[in-house]
């Protein structure tokens, strides 16, 4: 395959955010140089959600924050969690990040959104296309960085929230529950940190008839403390994390006897970040995480162990009008699964290391903005791989606007982690498995994006309209998937699905958007189009062609409230190979929440998911047809929150 990046398009009409927060203070982002730059300046597209939007979207986890945020695909997994896509990129090849450092994944693979608590969020930034340069292997898709608030004043509030799937419960399970209680402490040099929460959601169920549940009982348990010391210009942190979670959902009986076979998983995480910096000059962070889970059909559980340890250090300086960033990376991570029933270990201590660097230069001339950088990462199974990466952002005046043109180009790869080469997902009584593959190879990838971005002011002032269209184009070779093994499916009577490596993929588009904001009314479209095709012209299964997003929110300054309502179309969804036909290939989605503050101390607020209760129907996806909606329920919410100071 000859690599090469062909025509960008130019144009037009949307941004996914504002330049401005909520609260009318210009945002500054990092993910997308690495070191703060105001978001109108930044040489790289940032899509930026902040604090105010997360807290009234969710006071639970990831998952309901991203299905509002344009261009961002949410899927619900096998495993009753929720995955991404950015650019048709799946969750695989997009990097999650909590304060520039990789979060860890279930099986060392995707990231579960569901697993990620949104306390104390400050903003959210989204950068698409390859960022294999700033942040490695994994970020071949883009990078989605959450970003804490490191310096919160001294606080106290609790949270309360209560739920239910409605039309849909399970009897003696109907009603879920969140509680939260967080706060901050500020003393002398001193900060300490801390926030809890016990989140019960209940499973849902559209026959009650049968033995297969469709929504599991999940339980999570969230309890983060840290310890912050700063002087003279110098920050020394501590962090610590822990992430607890059960499932739990009849799918079968065995025949002729009684037992019900079910699907259980038991996690337990912790993490551990020591981090040592000087904001605008450098940092070293040290990082631990061990992932236990047992996990799997009741008659064939598996224990599954991961360990992450990582050391990353960055120095930033100025010389000749140029921002220079370097940085180096010594990363190691495990695998260890074993069947419980036979005790013969599936994966017997897989492991992999690696030693990374990277450099990137960001020089401003005539108010244009200028990026290059590369990085090398020696594998301890795969060898040498390089990325290079060149951006520029033109900023310019025309029609009483404010433009910013900006392109860029870059090399990523990505190796094959440890879930793709050796883990074993056994679904057996649902009729599939996914095996891992130990001849897969890494992929590389070739990309480029142009955008155009515009903001201007309308009505004497009173409205603020952004518009942005961004166009990208990425050329991968050995491009990692799950494709059905037919032989192996015929001889097992199941769909086998195994991990390969795919020639060629191309996956190109445009995304789309418009947003427009007064005192009281923000409002926002964005539309995208993608068209992923693999090597033989055949579209890569489970990506949405057409995605759809529309929110309104208003502002109530007479009542201290706001209400957003907000809809997810997409349309033209690709079935894999394993279904037989199509019974659905769109989805459409629709929610609202409205929240109040009544005194300094009281909030409260009410909401819904999935409003319509528009959702698979399993009749049709058991029969092997294709249905494009997600298992999901009607979810109707409430919650107070009390601010103790």
């Amino acid at each position: 395959m000859v690599k090469c990046v062909l025509s960008f398009a130019v144009a037009a009409t949307v941004i996914s955010t504002a330049v401005k927060s909520e609260d009318g203070i210009e945002k500054v982002v990092v993910t997308g140089t690495r070191t703060p730059k105001l978001l109108a300046s930044s040489p790289v597209k940032v899509d930026v959600i902040d604090g105010q939007a997360v807290a009234r979207l969710s006071r639970g986890t990831l998952r309901q924050v991203l299905e509002v945020m344009p261009g961002v695909v949410v899927k619900r997994s096998a495993k009753d969690g929720y995955n991404i896509q950015l650019s048709g990129f799946n969750g695989d090849h997009v990097l999650v990040l909590l304060n520039g450092q990789p979060l860890l994944a279930p099986t060392g693979s995707a990231v579960d959104l569901d697993q990620i608590s949104v306390s104390n969020i400050k903003q959210i930034e989204i950068v698409r296309g390859a960022a294999s340069v700033l942040y490695g292997s994994a970020a071949m898709g883009g990078v989605i960085n959450i970003i804490t608030d490191t310096q919160p004043a001294s606080h106290l509030k609790a949270d309360w929230e209560l739920a239910r799937n409605t039309g849909n419960e399970v009897e003696g399970d109907e009603w879920g529950h969140l509680y939260r209680l967080e706060g901050a402490q500020n003393w002398d040099h001193w900060q300490a940190t801390f926030n809890a929460q016990s989140i019960a959601q209940p499973g849902f169920d559209y026959n009650s008839d049968t033995i297969n549940q469709n929504g599991a009982e999940v339980d999570k348990l969230f309890a983060n403390g840290g310890l912050r010391y700063s002087e003279d210009g110098l920050v020394v942190s501590w962090k610590s994390r822990w992430f607890s979670e059960e499932k739990y959902k009849p799918v079968s009986v065995i025949p002729g006897q009684a037992d019900i076979i079910s699907y259980f998983s038991d996690v337990n995480q912790w993490q551990h970040d020591f981090r040592i910096e000087q904001p605008k000059n450098g940092s070293i962070n040290a990082r631990y995480i061990t992932h236990d889970e047992t996990s799997g059909n009741t008659n064939g559980l598996r224990n599954t162990s991961i360990q992450l340890a990582e050391l990353e250090g960055q120095k930033v300086w100025m010389r000749d009008k140029v921002e220079w960033v370097g940085g180096w990376v010594v990363h190691q991570d495990k695998l260890d699964q074993i069947r419980i029933d036979s005790t013969i270990p599936e994966v017997d201590d897989a492991s992999r290391n690696s030693v990374e660097a990277y450099g990137q230069g960001n020089w401003e001339l005539h108010d244009n903005q200028y990026l290059a950088g590369v990085r090398v990462q020696r594998d301890s199974d795969f060898g040498w791989h390089h990325a290079i990466r060149a951006s520029v952002s033109v900023p310019f005046r025309l029609a009483n606007a404010r433009w910013t043109w900006r392109a860029g180009v870059g090399e990523s790869y990505r190796v094959p982690n440890l879930k793709e080469r050796y883990y074993v997902f056994d679904h057996s009584n649902l009729g599939y498995m996914v095996l891992g593959n130990a001849e897969l190879v890494p992929e590389t990838a070739i990309s480029g994006n142009m955008g155009l971005a515009v903001s201007w002011w309308t009505n004497k002032d009173s409205w603020q309209v952004n518009a942005d269209i961004n166009v990208h184009y990425s050329d991968a070779d050995d491009f990692i998937t799950t494709l059905t093994d037919a032989e192996a499916s015929a001889e097992s009577g199941l769909d086998i699905m195994q991990y390969q490596n795919l020639e060629q993929a191309i996956l190109s588009g445009f995304d789309a958007s418009v947003d427009m904001t007064s005192d009281t009314l923000s409002l926002q479209l964005n539309y995208s189009f993608l068209h992923a095709l693999d090597g033989n012209d055949n579209r890569l299964p489970e990506r949405p062609r057409h995605q759809l997003k529309a929110s309104a929110t208003w502002k109530l300054p007479r009542m201290s409230a706001d209400w957003q309502l907000y809809g997810v179309y997409e349309g033209d969804v690709a079935p894999s190979e394993s279904y037989t036909g199509v019974y659905e290939d769109t989805s459409f989605t629709l929610n609202t929440v409205f929240q109040q503050t009544l005194t300094p101390h009281w909030q409260w607020r009410l909401g819904a998911e999935n409003l319509l209760d528009n959702h698979q129907n399993t009749a049709f996806s058991n029969a092997g047809l294709f249905d494009a909606r997600s298992l999901s329920s009607r979810r109707i919410y409430a919650g107070v929150t009390y601010q103790f100071y």
